[in-house]
């Protein structure tokens, strides 16, 4: 018996996922790819981990949200949110970065960064203007003005101390028995007791190990100093260069003349017979001598021959250029790409992007690998090979496209949609639009926002994939919208609405979005779409029929075929003075009247009694008549308890329905 049970449960299982997966297609229709707007609770930023930066909509306050819904509350009025940095300035660890206003320069908009720590410990001191992060985990640098410079000390974030005063020009606080210091434009090295280490009798300091500080004496000269002030490398250099990059070997120069200098023992490594020298990695570097650019070893030996006009360092080799034309060399010195390209544009993940100029003299670019294999041809006008796993991004000619890359399927060429940029999102939906100002496109080529979003992306909000799209309506103010993925209209309108759409009264192009609030222009296009089918006639056959000026508009913005119809047949008005105000979301008492309009210009029309609506005090004056004769003939519904929510908006699946029902099943 309990065998047979569970053979009926799994069959009923199969069933049940069978009809969830046949959803869509109950009412003969496979939508598309869709979103629907959502609203929450807090505007979500990157975070360490699976940690979240929330701000909250209400309020505009800051949080640090933890994967089990915690939040951690930060207490600053931040501008906005800067990201997340500090290993590049030298710190131990990256912070978040927040941007706050600094009224002390006396400028609207001037403004400056805090730093806030991964436990939401906000660098933050009473008394002092700039607080900032250091290495170790224990202590804040703080600054104040003074005069043309600062006095500086160090805090000691968790016993809330003050452990150095703000006594110094500056403090870098490298462990607590390694502090350079500038005093009095002097600089030494001090301990966390501010015992002297190193006399305060340089022009400046710069400590890379205790065998290896840089120095610079009264004369103006660089030399390497070791932790007991003894001279390692003798003050005759006109420069020796340390930046992270470097990975031990700096630069050092004399009379012009540049060379490398190993960290680890102070030992010049490369003499000093360069024009110019930067090490790269790998114990290699680009140098130039009697104006010519090459690569050595930091034995001096030369990997690439100095014949070059110039050479750029790439993580995977070196871009050479030569007569205005140029190739690439691995790391061993081999050439992969002969110097015959107008450009090597990106060296990344083991491919080369190049450009060549064509038969035709136009710029196309190609894709190699790192055995100069041709991966694409150069047949487009752009290739971003690295956009993404599975698609580059590319253009042809002014148009943007996403390429999958194992096939070379052109993943929008079919769309009627054309755009200057793409990014993309996921393998739903990618971003179209130009730079800054992108629209949700999904793969069937339906628009299903407008440009209005300087970024889209997908976070995980509680478990589920969202989609992000940012916006900034002030200078520091940046927002977001939220779209759940989601797959045809709501549950309760697909069947009328795949019949509004069989009915012809849906465009390819609306037929997406269907939870989001109608606007004026796409209201009008819907009307047009039902006129061509109740008269059986054209969009053209209107124009032409009622002589409508299409040369002289007479609004002034967002003028298109179907609103100059709509105007003309007296079906709706401008807002005045030339607008129309396309972009307009229409309210359902704005909606009753196009639609009465509607109903009088196809003479349908009649004088409709009083209908009893709780909320009738709410409907405007101007729209009460028409509210009556929608609601008396069932053009459109109440929203429940004798209401009819004048104020609030309709939507495109609301419109589709009514307009089907207008055509179909209505006995005025």
């Amino acid at each position: 018996m309990q065998k047979i049970f569970g053979t009926i449960f799994i069959v009923l299982l199969v069933i049940c996922i069978f009809l969830l997966s046949t959803d869509n297609l109950a009412f003969g229709m496979d939508f598309n790819d869709d979103i629907q707007k959502i609203t929450l609770d807090y505007y979500y930023y990157d975070g360490f981990g699976q940690d979240k930066v929330v701000q909250s909509v209400e309020d505009g306050s800051w949080h640090i949200l933890k994967p089990d819904g915690s939040l951690i509350n930060l207490k600053g009025k931040y501008l906005a949110f800067a990201g997340m940095e500090g290993i590049n300035q030298n710190f131990d660890d990256d912070y978040y970065r927040f941007v706050i206003g600094n009224d002390s320069y006396h400028i609207d908009y001037s403004n400056r960064f805090i730093y806030v720590d991964k436990n939401g410990l906000e660098c933050f001191v009473d008394g002092y203007k700039y607080v900032d992060p250091t290495k170790g985990e224990n202590y804040f640098i703080l600054r104040n003005v003074k005069g043309n410079g600062y006095e500086t000390g160090l805090y000691h974030k968790y016993n809330k101390t003050l452990v150095i005063p703000a006594v110094y020009d500056t403090l870098n606080y490298i462990s607590d028995d390694r502090i350079t210091a500038c005093k009095n434009d002097r600089y030494g090295m001090i301990n966390i007791e501010q015992e002297e280490i190193i006399p305060f009798e340089y022009k400046y300091i710069d400590y890379i190990n205790d065998n290896f500080i840089i120095a610079i004496n009264d004369d103006e000269k660089y030399g390497v100093i070791n932790i007991d002030n003894e001279v390692v490398l003798s003050f005759e250099y006109d420069e020796i260069y340390n930046i992270h990059e470097y990975y031990g070997y700096l630069r050092v120069s004399k009379n012009n003349k540049f060379g490398l200098v190993n960290s680890a023992n102070a030992e010049i490594v490369v003499p000093l017979e360069y024009e110019s020298i930067e090490y790269t990695r790998n114990e290699t570097a680009v140098a130039i001598k009697e104006g010519r650019f090459g690569v050595i070893d930091v034995r001096n030996k030369i990997v690439v021959p100095f014949i070059y006009d110039s050479i750029m360092n790439h993580y995977d080799g070196f871009a050479v250029y030569k007569d205005e034309l140029a190739g690439f060399i691995n790391e061993e010195g081999s050439v992969i790409l002969p110097v015959e390209f107008y450009n090597i544009s990106e060296v990344k993940d083991g491919y080369i992007t190049a450009v060549i100029n064509d038969e035709n003299d136009e710029h196309k670019y190609a894709v190699y690998d790192l055995n100069g294999e041709e991966i694409v041809p150069p047949i487009y006008d752009y290739i971003d090979y690295y956009a993404t796993d599975k698609y580059m991004l590319v253009n042809k000619g002014w148009y943007a496209y996403l390429i999958e890359k194992e096939t070379g399927k052109e993943m929008i060429a079919d769309s009627n949609l054309y755009f200057t940029d793409v990014k993309y999102i996921n393998d739903k939906y990618y971003a179209g639009g130009a730079s800054g100002s992108y629209a949700i496109v999904n793969f069937a080529g339906q628009l299903l926002t407008l440009h209005n979003y300087n970024d889209i992306s997908i976070i995980n909000i509680d478990g589920e994939d969202t989609i992000a799209a940012k916006y900034n309506s002030e200078r520091f103010n940046t927002y977001f919208d939220y779209f759940k993925q989601t797959n045809g209209p709501s549950t309760w309108a697909k069947e009328e609405v795949v019949k509004a759409i069989e009915s012809n009264l849906v465009p390819f192009e609306y037929q997406s979005a269907f939870t989001f609030n109608i606007k004026r222009y796409e209201f009008c296009s819907i009307i047009v779409e039902f006129l061509e089918e109740y008269n059986n006639t054209s969009r053209e056959e209107i124009l032409r029929n009622n002589k409508i000026d299409l040369v002289n508009p007479p609004i002034t913005d967002g003028f298109s075929d179907d609103i100059a119809i709509c105007l003309n047949l007296g079906i709706v008005n401008g807002r005045g003075n030339g607008i129309f105000d396309a972009e307009s979301e229409i309210t359902r008492e704005e909606a009753a009247v196009m639609l009465t309009n509607l109903a009088k210009y196809l003479g349908l029309y009649k004088y409709a009694d009083d209908v009893y609506l709780n909320d009738k005090s709410s409907v405007s004056p101007w729209a009460m008549d028409a509210v009556n004769f929608v609601f008396q003939n069932k053009m459109m519904q109440g929203v429940g308890n004798d209401m009819f929510s004048p104020k609030t908006n309709i939507t495109r699946e609301q419109t589709y329905i009514i307009m089907y029902r207008i055509l179909n099943d209505i006995d005025f």
